[in-house]
C-alpha cells in the first residue's frame, strides 16, 4: 500500500478537501447526483480541483465518484452510462498527478457513499430513485468492483450515517480486497444529547439554511431517517471489518464527541476531515464558517497520535489545507 511507511512510522497522512463544494465554486455543474456530471460536462475544473489540493501538499486526492452509483446516475439519466463515470473520474485524477509529477508519491482513493439522489431543490431523497436493498448492493459492487479495475488505492467510505445502508456498503467494498477507509457522519443529537449518525431533524447545530413554511418535508439524508447511536453504528460496522475509521461531513462543535466513539470502538488508525460550511437554499451558495487559521486552530484541538489522516470535506478549500498541512506536516 502507498501508504505503508507513514502507517508505519506514525506519521501523518494529508487527505483533500471538499471536492463537491470546490467544483461548485469553480463553475462545475451540479445536480441531483451532486457533483457526478462535472466528471463529463467539466473535467478540466474536476482535475484543477484535485491539482489545487496536491499543491496544498495532500498526499492522497479522492476522485469524483461520491455519487456514481448506478441508482444515483440514473436520476439524471446516466444509469447506463455508470461504468464510464467512474472510469474517467480515476482517469481525470491519474491525469492531474501525472501534470503534477506525483506519480508513486500522491495516491488515488475511489470514493463510495450512502449518498441517494435528492428531489429537485429539496434535501431529501427523491423516491423515484431509492433503490431496494438488493438493487443498492448491486449497484454498490459494480462501483466497488470498477473502482478496482481502474487501479484506485483504496476505497473511501462517505457519510456513514446508519447501520442497514452502511452495512450493504462496507460489504460491497471489503469484498475487492482494496483497503477501506470508513467515514462516518455524526452530530450531537438535540433531544437527549447523544452522539448519532447525521441526522437533519436531529443535530442541534442546523447545517442548512431554509424556509421551512417553503419546504413540504424535514430534509433528510437517507430514505430510513432513522435516529442511530454512532456507538451502535460503530459496533455494528468494526464487526464486518475496515482498515481505517474516522469522522468526516461533521460540525467541528460535534467532532469531538464523534471521535471519542470511534476510540472506544476502534484501536487502529483514525481519518478526521470535517465540514466547515452551510448551503442557504434560497440563494444556493454556502457560507463558509471557518477562515484557513481558524479551521488550523480548531484542528489542532482534535488532532492527536491516533489520527492519522487528516483532511476537510464540505466548504474545506486548497487554502484551509495549505494552512493545516504546514503546521502539522
Amino acid at each position: 500500500m502507498l501508504f505503508k511507511e507513514k502507517f508505519k512510522s506514525n506519521s501523518k497522512i494529508f487527505l483533500d478537501g471538499g471536492n463537491g463544494s470546490e467544483i461548485a465554486n469553480l463553475g462545475g455543474e451540479m445536480t441531483p447526483a451532486f457533483s457526478a456530471l462535472a466528471t463529463i460536462t467539466a473535467p478540466e475544473i474536476v482535475r484543477q480541483v484535485h491539482e489545487n489540493f496536491m499543491d496544498a501538499g495532500c498526499d492522497l486526492i479522492t476522485a469524483n465518484t461520491f455519487s456514481t452509483t448506478r441508482h444515483n446516475m440514473n436520476s439524471i439519466n446516466k444509469g447506463n452510462e455508470t461504468k464510464e463515470f467512474i472510469v474517467r473520474s480515476v482517469d481525470i485524477a491519474k491525469k492531474a498527478i501525472k501534470n503534477k509529477g506525483k506519480e508513486n508519491i500522491v495516491g488515488i482513493a475511489g470514493s463510495m457513499s450512502n449518498f441517494f439522489s435528492l428531489k429537485e431543490n429539496e434535501f431529501v431523497p427523491d423516491p423515484k430513485y431509492i433503490p431496494s436493498f438488493r438493487e443498492e448492493e448491486r449497484n454498490y459492487k459494480e462501483a466497488a468492483k470498477i473502482l478496482k479495475e481502474e487501479g484506485v488505492d483504496l476505497l473511501i467510505l462517505e457519510m456513514i450515517l446508519d447501520i442497514d445502508h452502511s452495512k450493504i456498503l462496507l460489504n460491497s467494498a471489503l469484498e475487492t480486497g482494496l483497503p477501506v477507509w470508513v467515514g462516518l457522519s455524526c452530530c450531537i443529537s438535540k433531544f437527549d444529547n447523544n452522539v448519532i449518525g447525521r441526522n437533519f431533524r436531529a443535530e442541534k447545530e442546523k447545517s442548512l439554511i431554509y424556509d421551512e413554511s417553503v419546504y413540504k418535508e424535514q430534509p433528510k439524508f437517507i430514505p430510513d431517517d432513522k435516529i442511530v447511536l454512532l456507538d451502535d453504528i460503530m459496533k455494528s460496522l468494526t464487526n464486518i471489518g475496515g482498515d481505517v475509521y474516522g469522522i468526516m461531513h461533521t460540525w467541528l462543535v460535534d467532532a469531538f464527541d464523534g471521535l471519542r466513539v470511534i476510540k472506544n470502538n476502534w484501536q487502529g488508525p483514525i481519518m478526521f476531515y470535517p465540514e466547515i460550511h452551510k448551503f442557504d437554499t434560497k440563494t444556493h451558495k454556502a457560507t463558509v464558517t471557518y477562515a484557513e487559521d481558524e479551521f488550523t486552530d480548531e484542528c489542532g484541538k482534535l488532532i492527536d497520535d491516533q489520527i492519522q489522516i487528516i483532511g476537510g470535506c464540505c466548504g474545506v478549500t486548497d487554502s484551509h489545507l495549505r494552512k493545516l498541512i504546514s503546521r502539522y506536516s
